[in-house]
């Protein structure tokens, strides 16, 4: 359907303009209009991320036993994942001062080297995607032959698992596996390891840290779903590879990459903007952390009631098997367990979400933004557009930011005033990992992780 009709107060040319006089840089020389336009769309999407400012509804169609549905493919226009290699290389070689030829490489002043630049990317977007606990990707693996152990082996791309649910192959039945560790198993199952049945329970406690231990060992060939947070090797040599990351947390990336590199013995070495890169970083994963893109779900004019995927899972345990019209849902970031599981029809719900930021592509395209707050975009526009120069000229405009921050603090109390169903919807993240939890006392004070 179409969205609602845009703010048409400023145009992205108009605001470029603004900002490069702002920056006393009317000719654009040191500020070229690409870098400015990098630190707009940036600036969008972080005001998005932090305060629900887009929001926007739409339909989409259920599949016959499909049960879990993921936003980011069914609604991709609303829950972007497009942000390029290529874009995001450009961005840090403006954020250091060097010649913004992406992955090429070319014309780079030896500082740094573009390799590093890729490598550290790399390395960010996965601490990223661990430290926040998102995206969650649904994973089907057969087991055609099913190991007498009931151990089965994962791709090396899990970094960690938070859900698995088994399918016999026979009867076609689903079964929600529960997280106990060895010792539990052996005290409810005694015989386990000698028996075969439907894997009711599985472990991780035990093995390496990509087998997982089916408990009791499957008897028939089957169907093992998983929900985990997935980890990746990006094609680094590709300008389009994407990074499976929703746009409106992709700052985070950047800001991990940059306090890698700016915090190496070497010519480019700053520790003070290494230190401030690293608490945005950390920042965004606290935000990301709490956040959540589902507000609402409809079939025809009735809502549905929304809960945790642990909630879901305990209360209606053999929701994937029963047939009917949708009832309930639960939500997980960009995931939706439709209740009942199994629909017969092709069912269309509606959501509402929290969109990503619809940043502007052409040059006289409308920024979608009120004029009351396009003096906050501009403020964050700015601060971050003289990271690079560094020193007390960087320092001076962290008011700039602080303002940027307290408007989206005042959003935020606007929100809470005008909807009231929005607190308790976004809190959804802490209370499934509270009920099914994947970290003891979930912190993203460490890098690295591991299932």
């Amino acid at each position: 359907m179409p969205g609602p009709p845009p703010y048409t107060q400023y145009t992205l040319t108009a605001l470029t303009t603004e900002i490069s006089n702002l920056l006393a840089d009317p000719t654009q020389k040191y500020w070229t209009v690409p870098e400015i336009q990098y630190a707009i769309q940036e600036g969008m999407y972080v005001w998005g991320a932090l305060t629900s400012y887009w929001r926007d509804s739409s339909p989409f169609n259920l599949t016959p036993n499909e049960g879990i549905y993921d936003l980011s493919v069914k609604l991709p226009a609303l829950r972007t994942r497009s942000w390029t290699l290529g874009q995001m290389v450009a961005d840090i070689q403006y954020s250091i001062l060097e010649a913004p030829n992406g992955i090429l490489g070319t014309g780079m002043s030896g500082q740094t080297t573009v390799t590093a630049i890729l490598n550290a990317i790399n390395r960010a977007r996965n601490r990223f995607i661990l430290d926040s606990v998102l995206p969650f990707t649904v994973t089907s693996m057969p087991v055609l032959l099913p190991p007498s152990t009931g151990v089965v082996t994962f791709a090396n791309n899990i970094g960690y698992l938070h859900r698995a649910a088994w399918k016999d192959g026979p009867s076609g039945t689903w079964t929600n596996l529960w997280r106990q560790d060895n010792y539990s198993a052996d005290a409810g199952l005694y015989q386990w390891g000698t028996t075969t049945g439907t894997p009711r329970i599985f472990s991780e406690s035990n093995l390496t840290p990509l087998e997982l231990q089916l408990i009791p060992p499957p008897a028939a060939a089957g169907i093992l779903q998983t929900i985990s947070v997935m980890s990746t090797m990006l094609d680094l040599t590709k300008s389009g590879t994407t990074f499976n990351i929703p746009d409106e947390w992709i700052h985070a990336i950047k800001w991990g990459a940059l306090s890698e590199l700016l915090s190496v013995d070497s010519l480019i070495a700053d520790p003070a903007r290494a230190q401030y890169a690293n608490t945005r970083y950390q920042q965004a994963v606290d935000f990301a952390k709490n956040s959540k893109s589902i507000i609402r779900l409809r079939f025809g004019n009735t809502p549905l009631m929304i809960d945790t995927f642990q909630s879901i899972d305990a209360g209606v345990p053999m929701w994937r098997n029963q047939q009917g019209t949708p009832q309930m849902a639960g939500i997980m970031y960009d995931l939706v367990a439709i209740v009942p599981g199994s629909p017969q029809v092709a069912y269309t719900v509606t959501a509402d979400v929290v969109q990503s930021a619809p940043i502007p592509l052409i040059g006289t395209d409308d920024i979608d933004l009120g004029p009351e707050d396009i003096g906050h975009l501009i403020d964050y526009v700015v601060h971050i557009l003289t990271f690079k120069c560094g020193g007390k000229e960087f320092a001076s405009t962290y008011s700039r930011y602080n303002d940027f921050m307290d408007a989206v603090s005042f959003r935020g109390q606007i929100n809470k005033a005008r909807i009231q169903y929005l607190k308790p919807t976004m809190e959804q993240p802490s209370m499934e990992e509270g009920e099914r939890p994947d970290v003891y006392q979930l912190q993203s004070t460490k890098k690295g992780g591991g299932k």
